[in-house]
């Protein structure tokens, strides 16, 4: 008995194998080099086993390949996907081929229909579905609207500030992250649901623990990373819910609670929930997809911009050179008594501006993003004598966080130098197609303003009041946490802040 049993576990261990190492040689055959992968582990094996963080494998293999390749073939688990490392073809991804590569490779991992809340948001749509929602999308983030929504951030960065002020008399280090998330809460909860998060209260709502659920705790997210790795062509039906229920309750239960009052009491203001209103009226919106899109601006701007300050906080008080620079400019353009510019001042400040785009380069919100072909589209690789065709279904991968760290393009990567972004250098290196801080093309960020400006509002303000420094409880070096999806120093990002 016991043999027949030993027979079926090597029978089933042999299938398992050959399941998961089925499609290695997938892009070998078509003639493209295809750096080692291991059965289950793929291309990427800190995905599964995390010593580091997965974006480190990417740059790894971008690193040793990019002299004498122009794209190699690697594997997601066992998903086919030609990693890119030309920035000339990363650039037609992008721009000039948009076209061929319209879809975002997250719609293969969500069911809207069960995550509802994500139905309308232009990240996860494909093809058509995508243009609509954000052609209805869009028109909410005029100049007009955002300068109306400054004047409300002027006065949170100014709560902002008098937190800190406060709050530091305990001498207790701030954790960076949860400075940038309840300053992103309080601010996008005024002015997209015109209601108070209260995030420098004692009593704040439960924002960070429902956001800590949805981008470090996800265990949903996780399954249809895994679905997607392991079965590229899962059916729709059969992938898991990623939004977990409770941050689904909480947040669609606010959202509709901001709009019944508002609808109670229609108050004639130029901000966004009066706006997303009368969309839903122009546009016969359902109640559903009127919070889906309302919900776009949580999911665009509370984590990704609560990261990007908490980083470049970081970098200011590791570079306190800098930070000085920063603080003459600031100080030049305002009043003694003021704590910000006026909105236009404040995004043409060069040096605010460089600091910003160097802290993105260095921690990138999103480190990689991966697109699908949609219509045949044909590479022409520098360091390959034949074309390589593409076909409706292929993934593309693009290496973000080790464009970045490129030596060739960035002399000495890891080093904060602002100055790499002045006098044209952003313009310069978006068209070498080797800055992607807020991605690039069409389907670039769609809150990119709303999220550069209220960026730039609580940097701003924070170095105008007080001199950032580093913590010691704060690991030295660039260091990504391998158990966070996205990008965020590892261990936290601990501060400490004297009243200037």
């Amino acid at each position: 008995m016991w043999q027949w049993l030993l027979l079926f576990l090597i029978g089933l261990i042999s299938l398992i194998y050959q399941f998961l190492v089925w499609n290695f040689g997938h892009w070998r055959r078509r003639g493209i080099r295809e750096p080692k992968a291991l059965p289950l582990l793929g291309s990427f094996p800190n995905i599964v086993w995390p010593r580091q963080h997965f974006t480190n494998d990417m740059r790894d293999i971008y690193m040793k390949y990019r002299e004498t390749d122009s794209y190699v073939g690697t594997f997601l688990l066992r998903s086919p996907k030609l990693l890119l490392l030309e920035p000339k073809l990363i650039n037609e991804v992008f721009v000039s081929a948009f076209r061929h590569f319209e879809n975002n490779d997250a719609s293969r991992m969500i069911d809207i229909s069960k995550d509802k809340l994500v139905a309308c948001n232009p990240f996860v749509l494909d093809g058509d579905e995508w243009r609509q929602q954000r052609s209805i999308f869009s028109p909410l983030l005029t100049s007009g609207r955002i300068r109306n929504a400054y004047c409300n951030m002027q006065r949170i960065c100014g709560k902002l500030c008098d937190y800190i002020d406060e709050t530091s008399s305990s001498e207790q280090s701030f954790n960076g992250m949860d400075l940038g998330l309840r300053f992103t809460s309080e601010n996008l909860f005024d002015c997209v649901l015109g209601i108070e998060a209260k995030s420098f209260s004692e009593s704040p709502l439960p924002v960070a623990k429902h956001n800590k659920e949805m981008s470090e705790d996800n265990r949903g997210l996780a399954l249809a990373g895994a679905l997607n790795g392991l079965f590229p062509h899962l059916p729709r039906w059969m992938r898991p819910k990623v939004i977990p229920q409770s941050y689904d309750n909480f947040f669609s239960q606010l959202v509709l609670e901001a709009f019944r009052l508002r609808r109670a009491k229609r108050q004639e203001r130029n901000d966004f929930i009066n706006h997303l209103l009368d969309m839903q009226q122009e546009h016969q919106l359902s109640e559903q997809q009127l919070l889906s899109h309302a919900m776009t601006f949580m999911f665009d701007g509370l984590d990704t911009t609560s990261s990007t300050i908490a980083h470049c906080l970081l970098l200011l008080g590791r570079y306190p050179k800098c930070q000085q620079l920063l603080w003459q400019e600031l100080d030049k353009v305002c009043a003694k008594d003021q704590l910000l510019p006026d909105f236009e001042v404040l995004n043409e400040l060069p040096y605010l501006s460089a600091c910003l785009n160097e802290s993105l380069r260095i921690y990138p919100a999103g480190g990689w993003a991966s697109k699908t072909c949609t219509t045949p589209y044909t590479f022409h690789g520098s360091h390959h004598k034949s074309p390589l065709q593409m076909y409706p279904g292929d993934n593309v991968m693009i290496p973000i966080y080790g464009l970045h760290h490129d030596p060739n393009y960035y002399a000495e990567p890891h080093e904060f130098r602002p100055e790499r972004f002045l006098n044209g250098g952003l313009k310069r290196y978006q068209q070498l197609g080797v800055f992607l801080g807020f991605g690039n093309g069409p389907r670039q960020c769609v809150g990119i303003r709303l999220g550069l400006t209220q960026t730039k509002a609580a940097i701003a303000a924070i170095v105008r009041r007080f001199e950032v420094r580093v913590n010691r409880r704060t690991l030295q070096g660039i260091q990504l946490d391998p158990l966070i999806f996205v990008g965020a120093h590892k261990g936290g990002i601990w501060l400490d802040f004297n009243r200037r």
